[in-house]
C-alpha cells in the first residue's frame, strides 16, 4: 500500500524531480510536496484506488502529513467499511 501511495505522489506531485525519493515519514505538506488543493487530488486517487469514501470529517491536514498518515487513514476507513458491511 505504501508503495502505491508513494508512486502516485512522485508521479503526480514530484514529476519535475525525476530521481525523487520519498520516505514514509516525509512531511508532504511542510516540505511543499503537496498543497491544500493537492490533497483533493490525492483523495480522489485514494477513493478510486482503494474503493473507499473519504468523508468530510477525514479531510484534515494531519491525515495527509505523510505516507504513513495516509496509510493509517486508509486502514481506518477499510476497517470502518468492513464493520458497516
Amino acid at each position: 500500500m505504501e508503495q502505491v501511495i508513494k508512486d502516485y505522489i512522485i508521479q503526480e506531485f514530484m514529476f519535475d524531480q525525476p530521481n525523487a525519493e520519498l520516505t514514509d515519514d516525509q512531511l508532504l505538506l511542510a516540505d511543499g510536496i503537496i498543497d491544500s488543493l493537492g490533497i483533493f487530488t490525492l483523495i480522489a486517487f485514494i477513493e478510486q484506488q482503494f474503493g473507499l469514501k473519504i468523508g468530510p470529517e477525514d479531510v484534515i491536514l494531519e491525515n495527509f502529513e505523510s505516507v504513513n498518515k495516509i496509510k493509517a487513514l486508509i486502514v481506518a476507513r477499510q476497517a470502518s467499511n468492513q464493520q458497516t458491511a
